[in-house]
């Protein structure tokens, strides 16, 4: 018989006096706080294997510079702080992508990309909103999917980077001006890379081939209901099958969902977050549930994924969280 497996739910509370909650979550959507491993505003978590990596945004207070905390996680899923934390080149680590060795880190503030231990490449120029892109700023770090290649969204100069894996400018691809690129998800089949543009709050799909980007197409997320605050797009995740993308849209507070065929996008579904300025989202437990979390709101969502299409997210229960910024899952 085979043994069921366990789902481990964890997020980050990004405020000085938060760290990261590890929750399980049963097969009925119950979700169970375990532990708390304590750490000043962490914002960004990720797994490789029996470790785990962690963005601190201004780890060392008095040059401003963010860092790297290593950690372990034991066979219950607890997490445990090992080493002492790692610089990251420049201010604002607010995302990483990690291969064995290999540690790269975006720094929205300095507007560079770092390799821990090896270079940092920092970006120059500006886009055309004086108040949010008077300078690059750096906001995520991505791999192809044959980790050949590391591909950084640059929401200051509208621009994706691609570089190799010791930080050599490959190629590089534009947004529409103004679109603020955030995070991105290739295609199942690698073909297409579909990016999250948060001051946009579109997503533009970029074709793919050895290295090099070819800009196909932007489609608009937001409804354009009339409410308080600007439109600003989050999270972007795919689904195991390829077939749907979920996104987050703050100002609008919604989570949307997106039927994908390879260049052609489709909003197929949306659902409110129950709170202020939903910044991330998880599919979990293969993805018969979901969690966005409300930075502002101080609180996260589980839902229910339901429809014949997957294009449902039936809320369960809203957790209070102070500064819910990123969640992720981890089976055992």
């Amino acid at each position: 018989m085979e043994k069921r497996k366990k789902t481990d739910v964890y997020l980050c509370s990004a405020v000085p006096e938060g760290g990261i909650l590890h929750y399980a979550l049963s097969e009925s959507g119950e979700l169970t706080l375990l532990d708390t491993l304590p750490l000043p505003s962490p914002n960004y978590l990720v797994f490789d294997g029996d470790r785990a990596f962690a963005t601190v945004s201004e780890a060392f207070p008095d040059t401003g510079e963010g860092g790297v905390v290593r950690l372990s996680v034991a066979p219950d899923g607890s997490l445990s702080r090992t080493g002492e934390i790692m610089p990251t080149g420049g201010s604002g680590a607010c995302h990483l992508a990690v291969d064995g060795d290999d540690i790269y880190v975006a720094n929205y503030g300095a507007g560079s990309v770092t390799k821990i231990g090896g270079a940092t490449v920092e970006h120059e120029g500006n886009g055309p909103d004086p108040i949010r892109q008077e300078a690059p700023h750096c906001h995520s770090t991505f791999f192809s999917p044959d980790k050949k290649y590391l591909l950084v969204c640059d929401l200051g100069l509208d621009t994706v980077f691609v570089y190799d894996r010791e930080l050599s400018e490959v190629s590089r691809a534009k947004v529409p001006d103004g679109a603020g690129c955030r995070h991105l998800v290739f295609s199942k089949d690698g073909r297409f890379v579909y990016v999250e543009n948060e001051m946009g709050c579109s997503v533009s799909v970029f074709s793919w081939k050895d290295g090099r980007l070819l800009y196909r197409s932007t489609l608009p997320t937001r409804t354009y209901v009339p409410h308080d605050g600007p439109d600003k797009g989050s999270a972007i995740k795919l689904s195991r099958s390829g077939r749907r993308l979920y996104i987050t849209n703050r100002g609008e507070n919604e989570a949307v969902v997106l039927s994908c065929r390879g260049e052609k996008l489709r909003v197929i579904g949306r659902a409110p977050t129950g709170g202020d300025e939903p910044r991330d989202l998880a599919l979990l437990a293969g993805e018969k549930y979901a969690v966005v979390t409300n930075q502002f709101g101080n609180s996260f969502r589980l839902y229910r994924v339901k429809g014949a299409r997957k294009n449902r997210l039936v809320p369960l229960r809203t957790f209070d969280l102070p500064g819910a910024i990123c969640v992720t899952e981890r089976e055992r």
